[in-house]
């Protein structure tokens, strides 16, 4: 299963907007106080365990106001006291990123700053491009990609972007449109838009598009298609309108037996999208590690090499080369790729932990020991590490290291043997 929290905040995402409108609905409609006052904290409570599923919830808040606005809303205003705690659930993302830096904040860090980020204006460029993409994916979900090698736009004047950007507009203006007589449509387009702003707009990520990233707008076109179809044929002809959504289920349901397969294991999943990004790296990584599962180490190699000839300064490429290097013995093709890997990512943990097991297992000690030393210092938590480096100490025949690394390592929950745990407390003591 791709992108689990994508999906799950998608569920805790509309959970919250439903539980909010029965809330809603039962108010003004003079129903139980107290049902509308439960299902209010419930709308609250999903609405707080989405802020901390996935960063794309944040939009949240402005769709509950969205929904005031085209369904409840009367000439006395918004109701800001509903709506003032939801507001308030806002600062939950930006201040848990930032005190905790999690992995997307160090994404969008080095995105903006490190030397190959993207400028939040060229990523605005190329979503006005992806927007229309993914539009086109909801209707014909055809053609898909696990990893796209997408084009950077530099101008707004580039043509595909200006003719993406004017139709994007355009369906912006027929949802204002839409507004007075078919209010449920214009939502729906709006909920989609809305539901995009967070990874597609100004704030650059690394990677321009995903199609998990269409898990939650989907919702909107949920309710813009039946309902569009309904105002078409429904009213006159029922009948019209059961065939129509029949036809579009049964084609979307084959359509996504046709993608499943591809999806069956890795090794057809990633075949299929070097197929469709022959230009890209990380593709040929996938297919790699794949016939690496599988065993078959020759074609894994030549798979990494191709990553590499295609971005000679992908970190990942590197390092999984070595490690199947050293799955066959060739410890110095290993330790080359490993150094190659810790060049151009200071921070790959296991590049380190790897070259330091070779070297132990090469008489190479000290090696070994410096290589272990930065492992623990970037990975404190890993016992691993910790036993790998007393067997290295003891074998350096400092027993005193050896054993504080052993004590460690069993209190990580990886223990020494309880004979290589005697040999040391007796030399250490001596």
């Amino acid at each position: 299963i791709w992108q689990r929290a994508a999906s799950m905040a998608a569920l805790f995402y509309l959970a919250a907007l439903c539980f909010y409108a029965q809330s809603r609905l039962l108010s003004v409609s003079s129903g139980s106080p107290r049902r509308a006052g439960g299902n209010y904290l419930c709308a609250l409570a999903m609405t707080v365990a989405a802020m901390f599923t996935k960063e794309n919830t944040v939009t949240l808040p402005l769709m509950i106001m969205l929904y005031e606005f085209f369904f409840i809303r009367t000439g006395k205003g918004f109701h800001w006291k509903g709506i003032s705690p939801f507001l308030g659930t806002l600062l939950i993302i930006p201040l848990t990123m930032v005190l905790t830096k999690s992995a997307r904040f160090r994404e969008i860090h080095q995105v903006i700053y490190g030397p190959q980020g993207i400028t939040p204006w060229h990523y605005l460029l190329t979503q006005f491009r992806v927007m229309v993409t993914y539009i086109r994916l909801v209707f014909l979900p055809v053609n898909q990609n696990l990893d796209y090698a997408y084009h950077v736009s530099k101008s707004i004047f580039e043509w595909p972007t200006f003719c993406s950007l004017l139709l994007l507009i355009a369906v912006l203006i027929c949802a204002v449109r839409l507004f007075s007589k078919y209010r449920m449509i214009s939502f729906g387009i709006f909920f989609f838009f809305l539901a995009l702003v967070p990874e597609s707009s100004i704030l650059p990520l690394k990677d321009v598009i995903f199609e998990h990233r269409l898990y939650l707008p989907l919702a909107g076109f949920g309710m813009f298609l039946p309902v569009s179809v309904y105002y078409l044929w429904g009213r006159n002809n029922f009948r019209a309108m059961v065939i129509c959504l029949s036809a579009v289920v049964a084609c979307y349901s084959a359509l996504t037996y046709i993608r499943n397969n591809v999806w069956r294991d890795g090794l057809s999943l990633w075949e299929d999208t070097v197929s469709k990004s022959p230009h890209k790296a990380r593709p040929y990584v996938g297919l790699g590690q794949a016939w690496e599962d599988k065993g078959y180490f020759a074609q894994a190699i030549a798979d990494y090499t191709k990553a590499i000839a295609v971005d000679p300064l992908f970190a990942d490429a590197y390092y999984n080369r070595g490690t199947v290097y050293g799955k066959l013995g060739s410890w110095g093709r290993a330790v080359s790729d490993y150094k190659k890997t810790v060049e151009l990512n200071p921070y790959k943990v296991d590049a380190y932990y790897n070259r330091g097991t070779i070297y132990s297992r090469q008489g190479l000690f000290t090696r070994a020991i410096a290589d272990f030393d930065k492992a623990a210092e970037l990975d404190p938590g890993d016992a691993d590490i910790y036993h790998n480096r007393a067997i290295t100490y003891y074998h350096l025949k400092d027993f005193r290291r050896s054993l504080k690394d052993s004590y460690t390592a069993r209190a990580l929950g990886n223990p020494v043997s309880p004979k290589l745990m005697g040999i040391l407390k007796g030399k250490s003591r001596a």
